[in-house]
């Protein structure tokens, strides 16, 4: 057995314990060990529960064990509420139980200053066996089981979402949303200091789960980059995943010699990352529960058609002007469709088009029509738009959702009684009902996000086993700039093309080269210490003889000294001046939580000012070399506009793979830059190569061989 399914059975068995020890309780009300035995009573829990407490006696109407060891029974699950010293030998005692898993609510552990207690608990985790969910999180919820091991809330409306959360007050505020409106949850995960099961280990079980159809999941962070994704990606197929991350506004590290550095933020690489691998992504706790929701009810669209139902013209006008912000088709009605609509018996004042506003509360009238439009294939998902309170309506959907083809969701903002029962009467029947028509086309947008996903080929990934080295704190500090003759000598195995150059080390060898090469011409500074080589006059461009390249090395020479007195000049690089065109940036990183990445973007004010980027979490694969071409709001520029034709986009995606290859070849790398690459419609030239290495250990993290790393010399 893999330890991937070891784990797997590991929760399996926990969430559906029979027997469950609470150590730690207690008979203040105030106090956590009372709160979790109530929840777990209150969820109506029926295995065995066994309180532990030093002071014995009673406690709502269940025996109080002064000790684990006093317990007659083997154990399953041992819920933990003990202070943080305690925790190792409450652990020891419930291993020798046969307790297979610990639930460890307990706080004052890493976040708390204390890693050494943590270490400890990981070492008893696997000396004996026993799998740890904590420490310091609010609980466990599986209602399956109705084994509700939280300190708050106590949550029994059982539904298809799956909540994975590294925060308490997201897993509750999740869970009482999901209650309150009828929808319910499979199952709550409080994720904590994740000191053995982690968020993957969830994800992997989730998509095994009977009773989920969806997970959502609120991350800070994750434990293993690499293997999150490996897992996201083999699970996004079997279960639809939404996924909040905290920290939007965290820029990451800065890089004073990398443009890619410095466009990367951690949240637009996690982001990118996620999506690659077949996440849905929300930009906030409320967007995380509507994309979900959305996501476990609606059937997979074929496309991303849709067609609004309503009975306000308001609401329905919200609804296509948030359709056509997301990115969805509202078509046009079929015309055979437009002939039987006009034999219904409407509202004379009926609008018959997409969307249609029936100006009617009568819940027939909105069945006749969404039938209709299932008869002529108007659309792929139907939005049923209550924007008044619409008698018979939960019935109605319930009806049209067993025999439509097309997905339905729904925006109730009627108002009074009406409404609310009727939210959860439709909820409960498995159909998404939103408060606002923008809310629902948001989610409806995350249906056909992940649909598309679905529905695109995808080749086989390559391994996502490569060498990981860690970006350790103050590594920065330990990197070395790469000239950029031995740069373009990496770039060259790489089948990357650079302009024809050569190098001098004089101002008459500078011109004797370009005679050679000829005009005209640009110099560029040689230093290892000049890294942003305009900015210091390290760069001479236009020089059309060989006077002008005398002197233009002269001046350039001078310039540098001046500006950075402490440069070993070790020549200039004579290239060729390449014609003008349309200028791209691609780079990569060693990003800290998922290793190499790849960016592209345009070149100049777009990369820099716009921030019109793409990330990719490297190895690519040819598709996502095509997607963070295609995904860039510049990229009608090269498609062809105004008459010029299309650039050599084929070249560019092969060439992102080949700065993938070479970032995953060389771990050593943290950081390249290719800015400007200049395209033009048959070809595509880098005219500029900085990188920065770091010094490797001798083995990475995870035991793979390193391959041959760059040299780190300051030599030409």
């Amino acid at each position: 057995m893999s330890g991937t399914e070891a784990t797997v059975r590991a929760i399996h068995a926990a969430f559906n314990a029979k027997s469950v020890g609470l150590v730690g309780v207690s008979s203040d009300p105030r106090k956590f060990g009372y709160m979790a035995l109530n929840t777990i009573l209150g969820g109506g829990y029926e295995g065995g529960i066994y309180p532990v407490s030093p002071k014995g006696g009673e406690l709502m109407g269940l025996k109080v064990y002064t000790s684990v060891s006093e317990i007659p029974v083997k154990l399953d699950l041992a819920v933990i509420v003990v202070s943080a010293e305690s925790v190792p030998g409450v652990l020891l005692e419930a291993a020798d139980k046969g307790a297979g898993a610990a639930a460890i609510l307990s706080a004052g552990f890493r976040e708390a200053g204390r890693p050494d207690l943590e270490d400890r608990i990981a070492a008893i985790s696997l000396e004996r066996g026993i799998r740890l969910m904590g420490p310091n999180i609010q609980g466990i919820n599986y209602l399956p089981n109705k084994l509700c091991a939280m300190f708050f809330p106590v949550i029994k409306t059982k539904g298809p979402l799956a909540i994975v959360s590294q925060s308490g007050s997201v897993t509750a505020a999740l869970s009482e949303w999901a209650a309150d409106e009828g929808f319910g949850i499979s199952a709550a995960v409080n994720l904590g200091n994740q000191v053995d099961i982690c968020e993957s280990d969830y994800l992997e079980f989730f998509a095994q789960d009977e009773d989920t159809r969806a997970i959502m999941m609120y991350l800070e962070g994750v434990k293993d980059g690499r293997r999150f994704l490996e897992v996201l990606e083999k699970v996004a197929p079997q279960k639809p995943i939404a996924i909040c991350k905290a920290g939007r506004t965290t820029a990451g590290q800065k890089s004073a010699a990398s443009h890619t550095g410095s466009l990367a933020g951690s949240h637009e690489v996690f982001e990118a990352a996620c999506r690659q691998f077949g996440a849905v992504m929300a930009e906030s706790v409320e967007a995380l529960y509507d994309r979900a929701k959305a996501l476990a009810t609606l059937k997979r669209p074929k496309g991303n058609r849709v067609l609004t139902i309503s009975s306000s013209g308001g609401a329905a006008t919200l609804a296509c002007d948030e359709a056509e912000a997301q990115g969805l088709s509202v078509p046009l009605l079929p015309v055979g469709m437009l002939d039987e609509l006009k034999k219904l018996k409407l509202p004379a004042l009926a609008s018959l088009s997409n969307p249609i506003d029936l100006i009617s509360l009568d819940s027939e009238h909105f069945k006749q029509v969404a039938s209709l439009a299932d008869k002529f294939d108007a659309a792929d998902l139907l939005l049923m738009s209550f924007a008044d309170p619409v008698p018979g309506a939960p019935e109605a959907l319930k009806q049209l959702s067993a025999k439509l083809g097309a997905s339905v969701a729904v925006s109730y903002m009627g108002g009074g009684k009406e409404e609310k029962a009727g939210r959860v009467e439709i909820q409960r029947a498995g159909i998404a009902v939103y408060p606002s028509p923008e809310r629902a086309m948001q989610g409806i947008a995350a249906a056909v996000c992940e649909a598309r996903y679905h529905r695109t080929p995808r080749e086989r990934r390559q391994s996502m086993h490569v060498a990981r080295y860690p970006v350790a704190a103050g590594a920065k500090d330990k990197s070395h700039f790469v000239p950029e003759p031995q740069a373009i000598e990496l770039l060259a195995e790489y089948n990357i093309p650079y302009p024809e150059h050569g190098l001098a080390e004089s101002a008459e060898e500078a011109a004797e080269v370009a005679r050679k090469l000829g005009f005209p011409v640009v110099l560029k500074i040689v230093s290892p210490h000049v890294i942003h080589k305009s900015d210091m006059g390290g760069v001479r461009m236009d020089l059309l003889d060989e006077h002008a390249v005398r002197e233009g090395f002269e001046i350039m020479v001078a310039c540098v000294r001046t500006a950075v007195p402490e440069a070993s000049i070790q020549g200039t690089l004579v290239c060729c001046q390449a014609e003008p065109g349309l200028e791209v940036i691609v780079g990569a990183i060693q990003d800290p939580v998922f290793g190499p990445t790849v960016m592209f973007g345009l070149g100049g004010v777009f990369a820099e000012v716009l921030n019109d980027v793409s990330f990719r979490i490297a190895p690519l694969s040819a598709l996502d070399a095509e997607e963070m071409i295609h995904e860039i709001k510049g990229y009608p520029l090269l498609a062809g506009v105004r008459g010029r034709g299309p650039m050599a986009v084929g070249q560019l995606a092969n060439l992102l793979l080949e700065v993938s290859r070479l970032v995953v070849e060389h771990p050593e790398m943290m950081e390249l830059d290719l800015n400007p690459i200049r395209v033009y419609e048959q070809r595509l030239l880098a005219l500029d190569a900085r990188i920065i290495v770091r010094a490797l250990p001798e083995n990475p993290s995870n035991g793979h061989k390193a391959n041959k790393r760059i040299s780190t010399s300051n030599s030409c």
